[in-house]
């Protein structure tokens, strides 16, 4: 129980970790790229800004001398080195007034995205092939020339941004590779942190377990004894008592017996929390053991009218320790009697099974009592749970014997569960593995 929930915290601690890492990495890679979309783009936008002021009187004069028959346009190849910055300046018939193209590379690419441009955007950023099948990524931004209300030509310009996309992809790389490392040294400090939680969880319930087997052991002593004891004034035949003492000396022993066999119980889980029960397995006879647990449970079935159907045709053989089976079929059976309603049925069935996992052999006990609520179903192993602790005051049982069939099936590698609907009985099934 206290690893369950140490690795639930663990759990719990590391995605709260991972959430806020996650988010301030991917604020922070937004926050990088957008800022870098901005700068690069205002920074294409006054350079277009720019080129148009410094060229408007050679596109008015282009203007003017446009009835005269189309003139030469005029290219320029002094970009810079790095051939980063270019710009075209085109009339409204589509014609080049001036350029300062980009390197040999990227002038097919550009000059494409120039005549194919949206006449509603102002900038844009995309990534286009280049013809050595490698890709490179432009910022492009267009301003308008204007006089009056006509439109006179459109600047374009252009930047190669590939180093600085690149620059920031390998920036966002190493932040989530950053990012998984801290993940990592975040699910150690959960670990951490969990442990510290549940260390005084484990002492305390590790002072609990040692409590309950200390006190059951030291209650066995003179529970026995004042058993033997109510036992011998019974048969003492001198001294013969009223039938209103023998009354309260037959209630004082059945009493007696609960808590003796309460302490038990108790001892049995406390000896498996340290793990002191060892098994003792050997190959012997279901059938016959299941006879056995019937005739000690037959007075319990006859006293409520109950009958125990088990069909013993074929008898089956299990490796398992046969004490602890014994012990396993009496719990089953007998709340199968306690929670079943007079002159109804409680059936035992065995079968062998096989799924995915392995070969099995199955135990169902079924009966015809009030059935367990879905959201009782897991809690039903649990110790001293029970379902209707108001309804239950009158059943005898102190809710622990479930906990120890658990127990006993999976010791033996085995598989323990209900199938049960209100008012429509209940049937508990065991797997155990077959050699």
């Amino acid at each position: 129980m206290i690893s369950k929930t140490h690795k639930k915290l663990t759990t719990v601690y590391t995605a709260v970790f991972g959430l806020f890492l996650i988010a301030f990495v991917g604020i922070v890679c937004l926050g990088i790229i957008w800022g870098t979309y901005v700068e690069r783009t205002e920074d294409v936008k006054v350079l277009a800004n720019e080129i148009a002021r410094e060229n408007r009187g050679l596109i008015l004069q282009h203007a003017q001398k446009e009835t005269n028959g189309p003139p030469l346009a005029t290219t320029e190849d002094d970009y810079d080195i790095s051939g980063q910055v270019f710009f075209y300046i085109v009339d409204t018939k589509g014609q080049i007034i001036k350029a300062d193209q980009p390197v040999p590379v990227l002038r097919e690419s550009a000059y494409f995205q120039i005549m194919n441009w949206n006449p509603l955007e102002s900038t844009k950023i995309t990534t286009v092939k280049l013809p050595t099948n490698k890709t490179a990524v432009l910022i492009l931004a267009a301003h308008q020339v204007q006089r009056g209300e006509n439109l006179l030509a459109t600047v374009y310009v252009g930047r190669d941004v590939t180093a600085y996309a690149r620059s920031l992809l390998r920036s966002v790389f190493t932040l989530m590779a950053v990012s998984f490392i801290f993940l990592f040294l975040a699910a150690m400090i959960g670990y951490f942190l969990a442990g510290k939680v549940t260390t005084p969880m484990e002492e305390s319930m590790k002072r609990k377990k040692q409590f309950i087997a200390d006190a059951s052991h030291e209650l066995r002593t003179p529970l026995s004894v004042l058993f033997t004891s109510i036992e011998a004034v019974e048969m003492d035949m001198d001294n013969r008592l009223s039938p209103f003492s023998m009354q309260i000396m037959n209630d004082a022993k059945e009493e007696s017996f609960r808590l003796k066999k309460l302490v038990d119980d108790l001892l049995t889980l406390a000896r498996t929390d340290t793990g002191e029960i060892e098994l003792k397995k050997e190959v012997f006879s279901l059938t016959l053991i299941t006879k056995q647990v019937l005739r000690s449970l037959r007075f319990a079935a006859d006293e409520k009218e109950i009958k125990i159907l088990f069909d013993a045709a074929d008898s089956m053989d299990l490796n398992a320790d046969p004490e602890r089976i014994y012990q396993l079929l009496f719990i089953l059976i007998d709340n199968s009697i306690k929670y079943s309603s007079p002159n109804s049925e409680v059936r035992v069935q065995f079968k062998k099974v096989q799924n995915t996992t392995g070969c099995y052999t199955q135990i169902a006990v079924t009966d015809d009592g009030p059935g367990i609520p879905f959201e009782c179903k897991e809690q039903i192993f649990q110790r001293f749970f029970r379902v209707d602790a108001s309804r239950s005051r009158d059943i005898e049982g102190s809710g622990l014997g479930l906990s120890i069939a658990q127990w006993i099936v999976e010791a033996h590698e085995g598989e323990i569960y209900v199938n049960s609907e209100l008012n429509k009985g209940s049937e508990f099934v065991v797997l155990l593995p077959n050699p």
